[in-house]
């Protein structure tokens, strides 16, 4: 258990601070270069991803969780150098068609680029694979946060060299190699070519193969769909503030349910069923990053002005809508994550299968009938409250699990959530469209925030207590609260001990 702890803790570091480089780096680059840049790049990053997805085997979980998994590893290798040539000739010959397809001929050259760097991710060392089996996440963690590290430090300068697109691609080029010489270094073993453990290693990976092909649908449509109608411009604003308002959940929520999805797996192997605890958990969680919500949607246009700068100022209103999303999704990411550790792999691409469909028919959907962003925003925020609920559905029907219990404490935040917003428009600090500078912008984004969270607290605690204090997040809350400050003592505050 202790092992599993320790583990989850670095793969929570490397996570954040993979997430801190990334945000860092794009906020720098949103002030140097422009929309269509990183349009233009989304657009061949996702072509490439889908097509290497096509193929994937998911040779390195069957690796660690295969009793003999030295054995195989020259066949691991062997068969993940064959995809990764498969994969750039594809790539490769496909790219005029996929230029023709986003009506973009820029993409030739690029997507020419990103074919090579896949042939340099499949010669990496396979036997990093042992760091994973042996949990030994502080050697993975300086392994893949190494080359973020050197990425982001040549981007930056080249992109102030350069005002160029170009400068993205080699920061990709610059890490993959980094990358792949250093499986080399940190690993003694070296590679052989054979396959004579083809058998055992293709047998495991299926459910893998289809769950990854289902996250693949919901990660990447957007460019797919939205690119040929929007141009690389308008398709680089609006991923830009997706990325921006889906800070909650790439920040503080997928973290979260990483180290959770250990948790759960542990109480798995005790005999503990921790379904039930899912629904929990995520409405804890919910109730955690709903004030950072509020802000960054009410204060959208200073977020906006203070991070991204005036050439995006396109992107408040997307934003303003695009933050809501972040109300549902801890319900994707703990009920994916218990699934997972639980073994109902099945439920899980079930549940995967079923929001792609959704999201894809949608944005289909709304991009025939018009290309207005802010409808566009609206229909992709509405599609993760049906993952939610696919999720959730699915959670009910493999366990004894009961939605109900979270019914109450569910209105309650949406109470106060609805009474901030409402506080924040009726004291003018809400949804104003702003050309402020960074500095102002930044201050005023805090007062929002200030504000937000005084009031949202106020309020969830208040109706928590109108409804009689019931067990739920808000009761370790208020303990945690009432402890610290020591008002625990005066029989008012005092909080009955209910489970």
């Amino acid at each position: 258990m202790r092992r599993t702890v320790i583990g989850a803790s670095w793969l929570v570091a490397w996570r954040m601070v993979t997430r801190l480089l990334g945000l860092v780096s794009t906020l720098v680059l949103a002030r140097v270069l422009v929309p269509a840049d990183f349009g233009l790049v989304a657009m061949a990053t996702t072509f490439a991803v889908a097509v290497e997805a096509l193929s994937y085997l998911g040779l390195q979980d069957a690796l660690v969780r295969h009793p003999d998994s030295e054995r195989l590893l020259d066949t691991a290798f062997t068969l993940q150098l064959g995809r990764a040539t498969a994969t750039s000739l594809v790539v490769a010959v496909a790219a005029p068609g996929a230029a023709w397809w986003f009506e973009e001929p820029r993409l030739v050259p690029v997507l020419l680029i990103l074919a090579a760097t896949s042939l340099i991710s499949g010669a990496e060392n396979i036997g990093i694979v042992a760091f994973r089996r042996d949990m030994r996440f502080d050697k993975q963690f300086l392994l893949l946060s190494g080359p973020r590290l050197l990425q982001v430090a040549v981007t930056i300068p080249l992109a102030l060299l350069w005002q160029s697109y170009w400068a993205l691609l080699a920061g990709i080029v610059i890490s993959r190699l980094a990358r792949a010489v250093m499986t080399y270094v940190v690993h003694p073993y070296r590679p052989r070519f054979r396959l004579t453990g083809w058998r055992e290693l293709a047998g495991f990976s299926f459910w893998t193969w289809a769950t990854s092909l289902a996250s693949l649908v919901w990660d990447r449509c957007d460019p797919f769909v939205l690119g040929p109608g929007l141009g690389a411009g308008g398709l680089g604003v609006y991923l830009l503030a997706l990325e921006l308002a889906s800070l909650p959940a790439t920040e503080l929520i997928a973290p979260a349910a990483d180290a959770l999805f250990a948790g759960f797996s542990s109480a798995q192997r005790e005999g503990t069923n921790s379904t039930k605890l899912a629904p929990v958990v995520a409405l804890a969680l919910m109730m955690a990053i709903l004030p950072l919500i509020i802000t960054i949607s009410c204060g959208s246009g200073y977020v906006v002005a203070a991070l991204l700068g005036p050439k995006w100022a396109m992107a408040q209103g997307l934003v303003a809508i695009l933050a809501w999303q972040g109300v549902f999704s801890p319900f994707s990411y703990v009920v994916s994550a218990t699934l997972v550790a639980n073994g109902l792999v099945r439920r899980n691409f079930l549940a995967n299968v079923g929001a792609s469909a959704i999201k894809l028919a949608a944005l289909v959907t709304v991009v025939a009938l018009t290309r207005r962003l802010e409808i566009v925003a609206a229909v992709t925020a509405s599609c993760v409250a049906c993952e939610s609920a696919v999720f959730l559905l699915l959670l009910r029907g493999a366990r004894d699990v009961r939605l109900r219990d979270i019914a109450g404490g569910f209105l309650r935040a949406m109470l106060a959530t609805v009474v901030t917003v409402l506080v924040l428009y009726e004291v003018g600090l809400a949804f104003k469209s702003v050309s402020l500078g960074s500095v102002a912008a930044f201050m005023h984004g805090l007062l929002i925030g200030g504000v937000a969270c005084l009031v949202y607290i106020a309020m969830l605690l208040s109706a928590w207590l109108i409804a009689g204090r019931p067990a739920g997040p808000e009761l370790q809350l208020s303990n945690l609260i009432l402890s610290k400050l020591d008002l625990t003592q005066y029989s008012f505050f005092r909080v009955p001990p209910r489970i």
